[in-house]
């Protein structure tokens, strides 16, 4: 398949984007210590891994008025990983401990939750409750990205000439089904199948391969800009969700793509 080359983006200033709310998420073994309520609109999230696991935030979006984050958890614990209340708008992906992520959301009022799809981390009850309020000052334009990434089903779309250094990539969504976009860094020992071995093993524990940033599971048709540093390497991206057809992980769809950073 002959991939797009990405689309380069110059609708929006850094300058922008630094009027956004901020959601801080520090998280810990088996939750977050976060602030209740956060206002609408364009929203920076940032995770910090305080913990010595591998941890993720992911915002669901609840539907109606009996939703919550204990509501979703007990869902996933009935083995329903996308209950009709809620929608997943996205959120920093995988985090190593010590490091964070920073991604840019553009959240509507209502009631929400953060949870980690790590392992069984939101088995454990790894979830918190969240109030997106009525935006309280003018909308701020998402920051300038240097790429484009389309999540469809079951592709990623990506340019293999990504550039090095600090960079802001726009993720959409146009598939019909949820997708992630984890972002892996290769050493020359390791291959992308020494991280699938571990995903079938069971995610015990850190993982053999560097999770470098990413996104966890987006709804279709949203939109999500991570910040990303790029190291010269060899890298790839990875799609877990699975698929509403067999319930198999979208990788095994072929939702994976290997590129090199030089």
């Amino acid at each position: 398949m002959v991939v797009p080359p990405f689309l380069i983006l110059t609708t929006a200033c850094p300058e922008s984007a630094s009027t956004a709310a901020h959601l801080s998420l520090p998280a810990l073994e088996y939750g977050y210590e976060m602030p209740a309520s956060v206002p609408a609109g364009l929203v920076r999230v940032s995770l910090l891994n305080q913990g010595h696991d591998v941890h993720e935030g992911v915002l669901v979006r609840f539907s109606d008025s009996s939703g919550s984050a204990a509501r979703d958890v007990d869902s996933v614990r009935a083995d329903v990983d996308f209950p009709a209340f809620a929608t997943d708008f996205g959120g920093p992906g995988l985090t190593l401990s010590g490091e964070s992520t920073a991604v840019w959301l553009d959240l509507t009022p209502g009631h929400y939750a953060v949870v980690c799809w790590k392992g069984n981390h939101l088995r454990l009850g790894m979830a918190h409750d969240l109030e997106v309020t009525a935006a309280t000052g003018p909308r701020a334009a998402p920051p300038a990205s240097n790429a484009a990434i389309q999540l469809s089903d079951y592709t990623l779309q990506v340019d293999t000439t990504l550039r090095t250094g600090r960079q802001v990539l726009h993720i959409q969504n146009i598939g019909t089904e949820a997708h992630e976009a984890d972002i892996f860094r290769l050493s020359d020992s390791r291959s992308v199948n020494d991280y699938l071995a571990w995903l079938r093993g069971g995610e015990i524990g850190v993982p053999p391969i560097v999770p470098v940033s990413g996104i966890g599971d987006l709804a279709p048709g949203r939109a999500i800009w991570v910040e990303v540093n790029l190291p010269p390497g060899r890298y790839f991206l990875l799609c877990q969700v699975p698929a509403a057809v067999d319930g198999r992980a979208h990788d095994e769809h072929g939702m994976v793509r290997e590129f090199t950073v030089s």
